[in-house]
């Protein structure tokens, strides 16, 4: 429960508007804080990162001196893979029973072990010995090639990874603390990079999803929840890696780091607890699916969360610390064929599946991303007593959020007045999170919401945004209270047990200063 500050506790955690961690650290000191004296309303775009070189392939000796390289080529590690792989089809011929997964993978480890050992002493007459360390690599190199990811499994297991881009023979890795950087390439050739790709996609249980000319773009998921996306329309087989560094923070923890306040904290709980319906807005990559979680989690007990996503990110119904029941849907791809009326068979996409979920006794929906036409009926059912849904949207700014959702339905056939009235009706508040990426200048990227809006009907039918949080205008683009929510939604807010004064009196919406940072 969302108490005032000066009482016993909130759900956002902290009091006085101090918390732990270092929110926005590089905007109020460093580089940053220089450029925002130089212009203190629009922070000036960091420097950009040197000019990589361009990727060559080294021979097996350079191999060793790379960062995060192995000590020998793909070619030693593909031949080593090939005969384990044999070994191991020999050694279940073999057994009397079917192994199981963790049984095989032992016996893998046991068959890696005796070829890499005869290996390295042929390699040894005509090379410098491999260390421990390097020999320990090319084992689980040859592991990761037949269980896991490969290649890239040293980027999935680093948690300061964010994205993994894939190009041809030209990757990038895009780190959460560190600036991006150009590393070896995955594969030898476009057709080794799809084999790569159809390799990981078999293993993630979506075999069905195979690229090819007949189906030029696949997404996927992996083992470890990231989410894979590849096409062969760009000029080389692309492939990007998207892995979810954050899947169980709440809402004290954004507190922590620095993408809310104490305030915004509260406030956010007091909106999923009055049962507002909410628009999670901002650009790629920002932390919408993390502050979407985070929402979830303050659904009481006793209610029933229905999830709907293009393909799984959320996995609130793994998540043994949600109070609320939560059954997740996905959309299911087609067969690849085309029936009579132009529609993919086989295919069931989020727009069908929403009034479903009005049959499940669901008591809140949420939907992952709003991509398409969709939008219609979430829209229509948050209007007419889907209370407390929630779902996400890309959108660069704050004022494109409107433009965004009237582009969406349009494309349903909807004109722009039924649009604006169906907006009014069925948002309460919309809350944006952006980012700095300081990465290129040897900081880190910094999530915060920036606004949150209420929608209201407006003249002519339009809807009309009010700004509850905004930046102060004086340089800092972090949202701070402005103008307390108004009509129903305070009332409902307000039974719910949220306390009006965490907007109104500014020691407690403000963010720390950098000398609480310090100290703590």
């Amino acid at each position: 429960m969302a108490e005032h500050p000066n009482g016993t506790s909130h759900q956002g955690g902290g009091s006085g508007g101090s918390v732990n961690g270092t929110p926005l650290s590089g905007m109020l000191r460093g580089a940053l804080a220089q450029q925002r004296q130089a212009t203190p309303a629009h922070p000036t775009p960091p420097p950009s990162a040197p000019a990589a070189q361009p990727a060559v392939m080294p021979d097996a000796e350079g191999l060793a001196q790379m960062p995060g390289a192995l000590p020998v080529s793909r070619a030693v590690i593909r031949a080593l893979q090939e005969a384990v792989s044999q070994d191991l089809v020999t050694r279940e011929e073999e057994t009397s029973r079917p192994l199981s997964d963790e049984d095989r993978l032992e016996l893998a480890r046991s068959l890696v072990a005796k070829r890499v050992s005869a290996w390295a002493v042929e390699h040894a007459r005509q090379h410098a010995p491999l260390g421990a360390s390097q020999l320990e690599a090319v084992r689980q190199a040859i592991i990761n090639a037949l269980f896991r990811a490969g290649p890239l499994q040293q980027y999935l297991d680093d948690e300061g990874v964010e994205n993994v881009v894939v190009d041809g023979l030209r990757v990038e890795v895009e780190y959460f603390d560190r600036p991006t950087r150009r590393v070896d390439p995955v594969a030898d050739d476009d057709e080794g990079l799809v084999a790569l790709i159809n390799r990981l996609a078999a293993r993630s249980g979506h075999g069905d999803r195979i690229l090819n000319p007949a189906s030029p773009m696949v997404n996927f998921r992996l083992p470890d929840r990231s989410r894979v996306a590849a096409t062969l329309q760009t000029t080389h087989p692309t492939m990007v890696i998207r892995r979810h560094r954050v899947m169980k923070a709440s809402l004290e923890d954004l507190v922590t780091w620095g993408t809310l306040s104490p305030a915004l904290s509260a406030f956010l709980q007091g909106l999923v607890l009055g049962r507002q319906t909410i628009l999670v807005a901002g650009d790629m990559g920002v932390g919408k699916t993390t502050l979407l979680r985070a929402l979830v989690r303050q659904v009481p007990t006793g209610e029933r969360v229905i999830t709907l996503e293009t393909d799984r990110e959320l996995f609130l119904d793994e998540d043994p610390d949600i109070a609320a029941h939560v059954m997740a849907m996905e959309e299911r791809a087609s067969n690849g064929e085309i029936g009579r009326d132009g529609r993919e068979i086989g295919r069931i996409t989020i727009a069908d599946m929403y009034p479903h979920t009005l049959r499940m006794n669901s008591n809140r929906v949420v939907v992952g991303e709003v991509r398409s036409t969709e939008v219609v009926p979430m829209l229509d059912a948050m209007s007419s007593g889907g209370r407390g849904s929630m779902c996400t949207l890309h959108a660069a700014y704050p004022r494109l959020v409107l433009p965004r959702l009237v582009q969406l339905c349009q494309g349903a056939g909807m004109n722009v007045d039924s649009v604006h009235q169906l907006v009014s009706n069925a948002i309460n508040f919309v809350v944006f999170i952006r980012q700095i990426d300081q990465t290129p200048i040897g900081g880190r990227r910094h999530r915060f919401v920036s606004h949150v809006l209420q929608v209201s009907p407006g003249e002519g039918g339009r809807p009309a945004f009010s700004e509850v949080f905004a930046p102060d205008g004086k340089g800092d683009p972090r949202g701070v209270p402005k103008l307390p929510p108004s009509g129903e939604c305070a009332q409902e807010m307000a039974d719910a047990g949220f306390d009006r004064r965490w907007l109104t009196e500014p020691q407690f919406g403000r963010w720390p200063t950098p000398m609480e940072v310090i100290k703590r």
